[in-house]
C-alpha cells in the first residue's frame, strides 16, 4: 500500500497575489487592485534524483507528480509509486527502481516553458487503439465548462485549464495552472488517483497544441484531445502518426478537426 503523501507547507502557498495597478479607460485613470497568477518553481525528484525543474502554479503538486511521470513516460503506471513527499520546493517521488541514466536528464523542452526530460518522441510509434466515439454536441457542451471551472483564470486572466471528461460528457477531473502542460499533468494525475480508464475519456484544454501536448495525452492513453485555440504542425503530425483525434479552434458552433475525424459522431462529411 502506498504511504500517505505529505504536502506540508506547499498546500499553504498562495496561487494568486494582489497587485496595485492603474486602470485607464479612454481619458480616465483610476487605481485598482488586480489579482495576478503566482509563478513559482519546483524540483521534481525520483528516489532523490532531480529529473526536472519546472515553473508551475504551487498547487495540486501530488497530482502533478503522478501525471507528469506518466505523461512524460518516466513510469508505466501510478501503481509504481510508493510515496510522494513534498518539501517545498522539492517534490520527491519514491518508486521501486529508476534508471536515471535512461531518462535523458537535463534536456530542455522550450515549448513547455520548463526544463524537462524528453527532447524527442522516440518510442511513440504504436497507434492508439481506443475506439472511443464522442458526438459533436458533447464536445460543444464540454467546452462550456472551461469558463465555469476556471475560477483562477477568471480572477487573473493568466491560467490555463484542462478538463477530462468521460464519453457521456461527465467531468472526471480538472486543473488550472500557469502552464498548459502542467494543467494537463495535474488533471491526468487527479484522474489516475481515482483509477479512471483514460482510454475511455477525452481532454478539453486551453493553450496551443504542440507536439509535447499531444505526446502527453498519448502516454496517458487519452485518444481525443480538444483545444479552443491553435495547433502547431508538430501536434498535428504526431496526432496523425499516433491515430489520435485532435480538434482545435473549438468554439461552438465551429471547430477544426485535424486528425481522427472518425471518432466524432453526428457530423456529415462532404469533403
Amino acid at each position: 500500500m502506498m504511504e500517505k503523501e505529505k504536502e506540508h507547507d506547499a498546500v499553504l502557498r498562495d496561487i494568486t497575489a494582489s497587485y496595485h495597478a492603474v486602470g485607464i479607460d479612454r481619458d480616465t485613470a483610476h487605481g485598482i487592485d488586480a489579482e495576478v497568477c503566482v509563478e513559482d518553481s519546483v524540483n521534481l525528484l525520483i528516489n532523490g534524483t532531480r529529473v526536472a525543474s519546472l515553473t508551475i502554479t504551487p498547487a495540486d503538486l501530488e497530482a502533478f507528480a503522478r501525471g507528469y511521470l506518466v505523461c512524460e513516460g518516466l513510469i508505466r503506471s501510478v501503481k509504481d509509486i510508493r510515496s510522494i513527499d513534498v518539501q517545498w520546493p522539492n517534490v520527491d517521488v519514491s518508486v521501486p527502481s529508476f534508471g536515471g541514466e535512461d531518462a535523458d536528464l537535463w534536456v530542455e523542452i522550450r515549448s513547455s516553458g520548463c526544463v524537462g526530460v524528453k527532447a524527442s518522441w522516440s518510442g511513440l510509434e504504436e497507434p492508439i487503439a481506443s475506439k472511443l466515439s464522442v458526438s459533436k454536441d458533447t464536445i460543444f457542451y464540454s467546452l462550456g465548462f472551461i469558463n465555469e471551472l476556471a475560477s483562477n483564470w477568471k480572477k487573473t486572466g493568466g491560467m490555463h485549464c484542462t478538463i477530462i471528461f468521460d464519453a457521456a460528457g461527465g467531468i472526471v477531473s480538472y486543473a488550472e495552472d500557469i502552464g498548459r502542460h502542467n494543467s494537463m499533468d495535474k488533471a491526468v494525475g487527479k484522474a489516475l488517483i481515482q483509477g479512471r480508464d483514460l482510454s475511455r475519456c477525452f481532454i478539453v484544454c486551453t493553450g496551443r497544441m504542440a507536439g509535447g501536448m499531444v505526446a502527453k495525452a498519448y502516454r496517458a492513453g487519452v485518444p481525443i484531445l480538444i483545444s479552443n485555440t491553435a495547433p502547431f504542425s508538430t501536434g498535428i503530425d504526431l496526432a496523425r502518426q499516433l491515430n489520435m483525434t485532435l480538434v482545435c479552434f473549438a468554439r461552438p458552433p465551429r471547430m477544426l478537426v485535424y486528425s481522427g475525424k472518425e471518432r466524432i459522431s453526428g457530423i456529415s462529411y462532404s469533403g
